[in-house]
């Protein structure tokens, strides 16, 4: 099945015009509503149907959120109602991974599971997709995954920051065979996409998560050991100028994403980056976060509505 949504294309600093996006997710329909916002023809593709009509609904309702942002400022933030249409315009939506074959560039963001990032990768080069691949990968190896696609050359790591319409930097990550001219045209798409790339090198974690995620990992431990309690926890990085906590952060992020990442961390650097037992619990008894509605919060569509009483009385004797 193939949806097309009547739109158009426009030129590019990136030379690019079509942008594919694998995965609708909490990352990939971002990644997705800001490349049609930026003038690429867009196409998602997701293995369910009723995944990407969800995905697209989430895209619509962003950007419904920037247009009364435009009305409410007179014009100084958001986007117009006419801007809003012509990003939809751009949209499609499939369910087949060859629709996505005349992509000028394609951006995995499926969930962190190095088998499926690797096993996407080699159906594409089977399908025979020969252009620039990248993985919205958080901490997985650029080179091994660049490895499975076949054409290391064509491969970099692009790392969107959550939630991705709002924040600016893209953590962009070459892989041990990425090609001069493949990075080139990644830094150019994120100045198409108004993005401040942010290189890092292909080492576990990269650069962001190397230094956040056990920043996380010792605020977990802090309310396990009944130092603080999970708001004030929150509270006492807004002297550091944070405008969110780290565990606020975190449910956003997706439990099991920290968890996987402070699991590749610890396996490269040793037992000082060990997950702490209660993100371990939490992932453990399906309590990922915003996603699921209870993380270190209770969610409510998105919104935290309290602590979660099951972290709330957990404690290391």
């Amino acid at each position: 099945m193939l949806l097309i949504v009547e739109g158009g294309s426009s030129m590019s600093k990136s030379g690019l015009k079509k942008i594919g996006v694998i995965g609708v997710g909490t990352m990939g329909n971002g990644i997705a509503q800001v490349a049609a916002q930026s003038g690429f023809e867009t196409i998602i593709m997701d293995v369910d149907a009723s995944i990407l009509e969800r995905g697209v609904g989430t895209i619509a309702r962003s950007l419904d959120r920037l247009v009364k942002a435009f009305e409410k400022s007179g014009g100084e933030k958001g986007i117009t109602g006419e801007a809003k249409e012509e990003a939809l315009g751009r949209l499609a939506t499939t369910n087949n991974l060859g629709d996505l074959l005349d992509c000028d560039l394609i951006i995995e963001a499926v969930p962190e599971k190095p088998e499926l990032k690797e096993k996407i990768n080699r159906q594409l080069a089977e399908l025979g997709y020969e252009k620039i691949l990248c993985s919205n990968t958080s901490g997985i190896s650029i080179t091994r995954l660049g490895a499975a696609y076949g054409k290391p050359e064509l491969f970099m790591g692009m790392h969107f920051m959550n939630p991705v319409p709002m924040q600016k930097g893209v953590e962009i990550i070459r892989g041990l065979g990425t090609s001069n001219t493949t990075y080139d045209t990644v830094v150019a798409l994120c100045h198409d996409m108004d993005k401040i790339e942010i290189p890092a090198e292909d080492k576990a974690g990269f650069a962001i998560n190397r230094m956040f995620v056990p920043f996380v990992n010792e605020a977990v431990r802090v309310v396990e050991e009944g130092i603080a309690g999970v708001e004030d926890v929150d509270k006492c990085t807004y002297c550091l100028g944070h405008k969110m906590g780290p565990l606020m952060t975190a449910d956003y992020v997706g439990l099991d994403t920290m968890l996987f990442i402070c699991e590749v961390l610890e396996e490269e650097f040793g037992s000082s980056y060990k997950p702490s037992p209660l993100l371990k619990r939490l992932v453990e008894s399906g309590q990922l976060g915003a996603k699921t509605g209870t993380g270190f919060y209770s969610w409510e569509n998105y919104k935290a509505a309290g602590v979660n009483p099951d972290v709330a009385r957990y404690r290391i004797k």
